[in-house]
């Protein structure tokens, strides 16, 4: 009786963990997590049900039952770790295991006519359970050999990912890799023994209570759902969404403040006329004064209580639909109340908007150089490649301006320069992950589908900068991204440009992008020492690098030793 409860109450804790896991995941559920609490309760009810069955076909239903939700259940435990470890499980073998988990589930539910699962079943008591008996049929054995291969499969990615990969919880790893171990000989050492005791249940439970821990860890890793929490709590940020037709969709407190009219306005419903503070100040109505047209531009908002700055942003679905739009509100209370005072105040306030315009120049570079990191963190090969270069590019800069010779480099240039070359790269995010994170060297047919990344820059680029005013800095970021690959000979790509037709800047950016990849480590090659990397830049000069400049970032070796010398230094400190 006491075995009873134990696997009746296993039941029902996985239907409580998967409620657990619904609460605490409800800002961002996980599809994969999700079928696999419910194929385990699929399987713990089988389970359940057959210790309880006093006739061999309530017996037989319940077994069966168990052993078709385990079949999905092992193959989405699979899935689940393959996320965890972030790798990538290709569509083909998912395919393959789904279609063979549905086949086993066929032969195990066909297996009383068949008898290819197992054959003479019959019921018996055992430590106060029904216990099934029966002859393995052909079934079986695959059965088992597949519970064993993704078992196994399981434990060999954790392995390898704790042992090669830096940006995961190994601590969460380990933990996974135990439950995984215990799992595997659950399932084997009772088979072996030729127990009666299914210890299934108790793993799945445990799998679940992990999997729960695990959840509630990867809020905490997940940037985009944690940029929504920081938003919630910012209490000068307000937001108010309407529908294409302009039928408000909902809006936060700070929106509130902002118009308090907007909490008498129900879901769905337009602005009525009254409310003329709303549609006035929110240019509601003014046909001169084009949502569409004004979208990511900033407007004032007075009011007697409040100042803000509002801006449009067009909500779209995954496919570029336009779904309606969104007015962010900052508060600008404090500002306004500056610039009231700016009679009296006109050199401090003067002072503080310089201060508010670097802020904000700050930000826009830390956006554009965090965007950058993000989109090289796709790449598995290249490592912090645009901090390095960017460096680099600072170390050649000061040194180029010890030269007279060359007229266009002057202080402003260098600035510009130092700023745009963390966008070298941007067009990558534009390569399929196939390629990206290739472990390898490219194939001819990969390389060409690579090599469009720098054509790709320059568009987006251009669209990141489109409403940019310094024209100077729009053209120098371009020009890096989409020509930072030709060569002086005119065998670069991908115009294929030759000599002085390949704008300064992109040569700068050549010499820097080349030199870092020689002397870094990459997964299908080994770091250079300085002595190669400086013989293979000066063997070609005039040749892939503008040789005039090229002698100048020779004479850089000593500052790029240095800095190389100390990041590899760190970066085994770190490892």
């Amino acid at each position: 009786m006491i075995l009873k409860s134990i696997y009746l109450s296993l039941f029902f804790i996985s239907f409580t963990e998967l409620t657990i896991f619904y609460e605490i995941t409800l800002n961002k559920i996980n599809k994969n997590y999700l079928t696999l609490y419910l194929t385990t309760i699929i399987s713990n009810f089988g389970y359940a049900m057959s210790i309880f069955a006093s006739s061999l076909e309530a017996a037989m239903c319940g077994i069966l039952t168990a052993f078709i939700g385990s079949s999905f259940t092992i193959l989405f435990m699979l899935v689940v770790t393959v996320e965890m470890c972030r790798k990538r499980f290709y569509l083909f073998y998912r395919l393959f295991l789904l279609v063979y988990a549905v086949a086993i589930s066929i032969v195990i539910a066909t297996t009383k006519d068949t008898n290819l699962f197992f054959s003479h079943p019959y019921i018996a008591l055992e430590h106060g359970i029904t216990v099934i008996k029966y002859k393995f049929g052909p079934g079986m054995f695959f059965y088992i050999g597949y519970l064993t291969v993704i078992n196994l499969s399981a434990i060999f990615i954790v392995i390898h990912t704790i042992k090669t990969k830096k940006k995961v919880s190994k601590k969460t790893l380990k933990l996974l890799l135990c439950t995984l171990i215990m799992g595997t000989l659950s399932f084997l050492i009772p088979l072996a023994l030729g127990s009666s005791i299914n210890l299934m249940p108790f793993i799945y439970v445990l799998m679940e209570t992990f999997f729960i821990y695990t959840s509630s860890r990867m809020n905490s890793y997940d940037l985009s759902l944690n940029l929504v929490n920081v938003s919630k709590k910012r209490g000068n940020y307000g937001y108010i969404a309407f529908d294409n037709k302009k039928h408000l969709l909902g809006c936060d407190e700070f929106a509130i403040q902002i118009f308090p009219d907007l909490d008498s306005i129900a879901i769905d419903a337009s602005i009525p006329s009254s409310c003329t503070d709303i549609i006035e100040k929110l240019h509601f109505n003014d046909p001169s004064w084009n949502w569409n047209k004004n979208c990511n531009k900033d407007f004032k908002i007075l009011t007697a209580e409040k100042a803000a700055i509002g801006t449009i942003h067009q909500i779209t679905s995954n496919y570029n639909k336009r779904l309606g739009y969104l007015i962010e509100l900052r508060d600008d209370t404090e500002q306004q109340n500056y610039i009231n005072g700016i009679k009296t105040y006109n050199k401090e306030l003067s002072h503080l908007v310089e201060e508010k315009t670097q802020q904000v120049t700050d930000m826009q570079d830390s956006i554009i150089k965090g965007m950058a990191i993000m989109i090289e963190g796709r790449d598995n090969s290249t490592g912090n490649h645009i901090l390095r270069t960017s460096d680099c590019i600072k170390i050649f800069a000061d040194e180029l301006l010890k030269h007279k010779e060359i007229p266009q480099i002057t202080p402003s240039f260098c600035k510009l320069l130092v700023k745009a070359a963390p966008m070298h790269d941007l067009g990558k995010i534009s390569v399929d992950d196939s390629i990206l994170r290739k472990p390898g060297k490219f194939t001819p047919e990969e390389y060409e589908k690579m090599k469009c990344h720098a054509a790709e820059g320059a568009k987006i680029v251009r669209k990141i900068l489109n409403e940019t005013t310094d024209q100077s800095f729009k053209c120098i970021a371009i020009n890096i991204a989409h020509y930072h690959h030709e060569k002086w000979n005119g065998e670069g790509y991908p115009e294929h440009l030759q000599g002085k037709a390949i704008p300064l800047e992109a040569r700068i950016m050549a010499l820097a992008d080349v030199f870092d990849a020689l002397v870094s480590k990459r997964c299908y090659k080994e770091a250079k020492s300085f002595d190669e990397a400086f013989e293979i830049i000066k063997h070609d000069l005039g040749k892939h690098f503008d040789p005039v400049i090229g002698k100048i970032f020779i004479d850089c070796r000593p500052q790029l030793e240095a800095y190389y010398s100390t990041t590899m230094r760190k970066a085994e400190i770190d490892d």
